[in-house]
């Protein structure tokens, strides 16, 4: 498969890494070299749980770089735009895809995957655990693949739905420990860049000016600019382009949707304008973006 990809359906997802599909929901990887998607970011139809066991790897997730690194876990949503890069050799990971229906249906709750803070928006989608909780989320992949290569028993779906579940619970308590570490860590203003790059990720779409980011955390567009610049290198406005831009692009990936549609869906209030506010960033307009994008 190419390289190219800006949206990985579940079936795409499937088809590149399951052994085993139940009802076209879920699949469990073996341990695997994951594709590399270095040159095109994507998006996944499905929410992912995945361990490193070997190896290195940088992940870019909305924008922002983590190491993954033995014994990293690695959540990801459908509302998140990823690269996986600067892989090793050695590189691999086992993890589990499954769409929210999967998780929902027996809960008869449509919100069950919102309790887990890990799956929010503002989460650290990459956070590595010491070798003992690694040990507990590998025992529980071992132990849902067992019962998904049971093929014949009339309840495989939803005993393996109850180990995910189990393994979902045991996730969150690795994950709000470690970020309780991680957050002691944090200066004020690292703080601020945090707080400042999950709201551009939440609003890029309305908002795309540093003033409205400012009033929101309670500080001037000036010390907001000069704080994120210091901390990131970069300003909050090419923070804010930077991501309209990058969901422009993955948009632009799918031939099914005109550019007069990317435009309405980033609400701009017309085609000529995002066109103008595409190129003045990329230095092509939408449509030579998306025909050098078949070369």
């Amino acid at each position: 498969m190419s390289k190219k990809i800006a949206h990985l359906s579940f079936s795409k997802f499937a088809d590149l890494y399951a052994a085993k599909l139940i009802d076209g929901d879920f699949f469990i990887s073996e341990e695997k070299q994951i594709l590399d998607l270095s040159e095109f970011p994507y998006r996944s139809d499905g929410y992912i749980i995945g361990i490193c066991t070997r190896g290195t790897a940088e992940v870019e997730v909305n924008l922002k770089v983590y190491e993954a690194k033995p014994y990293a876990m690695m959540m990801s949503t459908p509302f998140h735009v990823s690269r996986i890069y600067n892989q090793s050799e050695d590189f691999l990971c086992r993890f589990i895809v499954f769409s929210k229906a999967f998780m929902t249906e027996s809960y008869n709750d449509s919100h069950f995957l919102d309790k887990f803070s890990y799956f929010k928006n503002d989460s650290i989608p990459t956070v590595n655990v010491d070798q003992k909780d690694a040990k507990i989320l590998l025992d529980l992949f071992s132990m849902i693949q067992d019962k998904v290569k049971r093929e014949g028993h009339p309840y495989r779906a939803e005993i393996t739905r109850s180990i995910v579940a189990t393994l979902l619970y045991e996730v969150e308590a690795i994950y709000k420990y470690q970020y309780a570490i991680i957050s002691k860590k944090l200066s004020r203003k690292e703080e601020l860049n945090t707080l400042f790059h999950n709201l551009v990720f939440k609003y890029y779409k309305e908002h795309r000016n540093v003033q409205y980011y400012a009033d929101a955390l309670f500080v001037s567009p000036k010390h907001l600019t000069e704080t994120i610049k210091e901390v990131s290198g970069r300003t909050a406005g090419e923070w804010i382009d930077d991501a309209v831009i990058l969901e422009a692009k993955v948009l632009l990936r799918n031939h099914d949707i005109s550019i007069a549609e990317i435009a309405d869906d980033i609400h701009f209030p017309d085609q000529s304008s995002f066109g103008k506010y595409f190129k003045k960033h990329t230095a092509l307009s939408p449509s030579e973006y998306r025909m050098a994008l078949k070369n």
